[in-house]
């Protein structure tokens, strides 16, 4: 049974443009981006929107650790949070799913002709083929950096590495992005 304080906190989480606490704060900066990245890693955008609300029922839980900190540590913090609820859904789920990124495309740009739009999913296609052949972790510091628009210094912080790894480790997921990706 919830105690009414955290159904108050619920509730503003279901409206947080009414919201003046560091919670709803939050969540308008970086709900947008935490969404965006976790559609790329799970099947629907309906588990995405669950796990985001997971993510922030655990900022909820934690405020006064929230108000404490510096806006570039809140950042962090949820981004650990995300990608630790991404870790124990594909552990339930026992394999990875994810969306297409030609879905995503077609939700970004409703504008483009039918041809743009066959040459971006061949594009698409081409790039996440080459994505796939890159080690797992490399996958998740582009999708962090690229996806999730986090500095090295904060992917440094959630994947608890050192800040010249992280730099180093983009530069020759890149790099080998680049000379796959010409050929």
């Amino acid at each position: 049974m919830h105690s009414p304080q955290w159904d108050r906190k619920a509730q503003k989480a279901y409206h947080p443009a009414e919201d003046d606490s560091v919670t709803a704060e939050c969540y308008r900066l970086y709900a947008p981006k935490l969404f965006a990245y976790l559609c790329v890693r799970v099947q629907s955008a309906i588990d995405a929107e669950d796990m985001l609300f997971e993510v922030f029922l655990v900022v909820l839980e934690h405020e006064q650790r929230l108000e404490g900190m510096h806006r570039d540590e809140q950042r962090a913090w949820l981004w650990t949070i995300a990608r630790n609820k991404l870790i124990d859904y594909h552990r339930r789920s026992g394999r990875r799913r994810m969306i297409p990124l030609e879905s995503l495309a077609e939700m970004i740009d409703d504008e483009a002709t039918p041809d743009e739009v066959a040459l971006l999913h061949e594009e698409y296609r081409h790039l996440r083929a080459h994505l796939k052949q890159l080690p797992a972790l490399q996958q998740e510091v582009l999708e962090l950096r690229f996806t999730g628009g986090l500095p090295c210094a904060e992917i440094a912080i959630v994947l608890h590495k050192q800040e010249g790894a992280i730099r180093t480790m983009i530069s020759r997921a890149l790099n080998t992005l680049r000379s796959r990706f010409d050929q």
